[in-house]
Parts: structure tokens; C-alpha cells; sequence
């Protein structure tokens, strides 16, 4: 009888207790991997300040556009005109101005470009910040990995990257309703 209940101590303690491989799936940590640039990319406030920020370049693009043109025009007037004429100085001091106004115009626009751009990002990226760690939260992460930052390579099984692209898309209608009707009041007061 000893023998027995010593066979049955035995038995339940190998139930108890866990195969190497379940250890060790027991205590791994849940590692995912996700691709801000795409979520970014793909979010509609990501979208939508991308659209923004063409919009933009355009503006600057046409102004650009009319400068070389007006640089242009006045090289090729240089180009014909005789270097010992009168008209010749007056001709090149045109086309040297024109030229400068649209090197700095070139410059300048590259900057604004950037700060725009930093602006239009800056709070995506706070919004980023704030849906990632709640999604991390919300499955269970350990450890998140950021995309071609931390991990060199990951495979699929990993990438989360959907799921925070979908969460951080999760209150767009509601912030397109919101901000809709806060526009019409805000033209209304002037």
C-alpha cells in the first residue's frame, strides 16, 4: 500500500510539474515588432497630414516655378544682347538678382518644407506614442521592437503593425465630426 500511494505521489507530481519546453514558454516574454514609419504611413491622421504637406510643397512649387521662369527669361535676354551695349549691365544685374532671389526662394522653401512637416508630425507621433503603449497594454507585450531600429529582421508572426495602425485609426470619424463642426464656429466669429 505504501508502494502505491508513493507510485500516486509520483504520477501527480509529473503532472505538476512542467516539461522543459513548457518552462521555458511559461517564462519567455511576449516580443512583437511593429513599423512606425508604415503605421505612420498608412493611419489617416498620417494620411492625412501627408496630403497637407503636398499640398504645401505645390504652393511653394508654382512660386518656385515663376521664379526660374522669370530667371530664365532673363538669361536668355542676356544670352542675346550684345555685352557692349548700354543695356547689357542693366541686363545682367536682372539676371543675377533674379537668380539669387531664386536660390534663397529654393533654400528658404526647403526649411519650410521641414518645419512644416515637423509640425504635421509632432502630434501624430504624441498620439503614437500614447496608442502604443495602450496597445501594449491591451495584448500582453513585453517587449516591442521597433522596425529597423531595434530589430534587424522579424518574422510576420511578430509584426503588429496592423493592429496599432488600426487602433490609432479607431477615433479618425469621431475627430473628423469634431473638428467639422468646431471649423464652421471658428469662420463664424470674425
Amino acid at each position: 500500500m505504501r508502494q502505491g500511494f508513493l507510485a500516486a505521489a509520483l504520477v501527480a507530481a509529473g503532472m505538476l510539474t512542467l516539461s522543459p519546453a513548457q518552462a521555458a514558454s511559461a517564462a519567455s516574454p511576449k516580443i512583437d515588432v511593429v513599423d512606425l514609419q508604415q503605421v505612420i504611413a498608412n493611419s489617416h491622421r498620417g494620411q492625412a497630414a501627408n496630403t497637407q504637406l503636398q499640398q504645401d510643397v505645390a504652393k511653394l512649387q508654382a512660386q518656385a516655378d515663376d521664379k526660374n521662369n522669370k530667371r530664365k527669361a532673363f538669361k536668355d535676354q542676356l544670352d542675346k544682347a550684345d555685352s557692349k551695349s548700354a543695356n547689357y549691365s542693366k541686363l545682367l544685374k536682372q539676371y543675377q538678382d533674379s537668380n539669387t532671389d531664386f536660390q534663397n526662394f529654393v533654400n528658404e522653401s526647403r526649411q519650410l518644407i521641414q518645419q512644416r512637416q515637423q509640425e504635421l508630425l509632432q502630434p501624430i507621433q504624441a498620439e503614437l506614442q500614447t496608442v502604443v503603449t495602450q496597445y501594449v497594454k491591451d495584448n500582453g507585450i513585453d517587449i516591442l521592437l521597433s522596425k529597423g531600429a531595434g530589430a534587424l529582421t522579424a518574422t510576420d508572426a511578430y509584426d503588429v503593425t496592423n493592429g496599432i495602425t488600426e487602433a490609432m485609426n479607431k477615433d479618425w470619424d469621431a475627430l473628423q465630426k469634431s473638428q467639422a463642426t468646431a471649423a464652421p464656429a471658428a469662420t463664424t466669429k470674425h
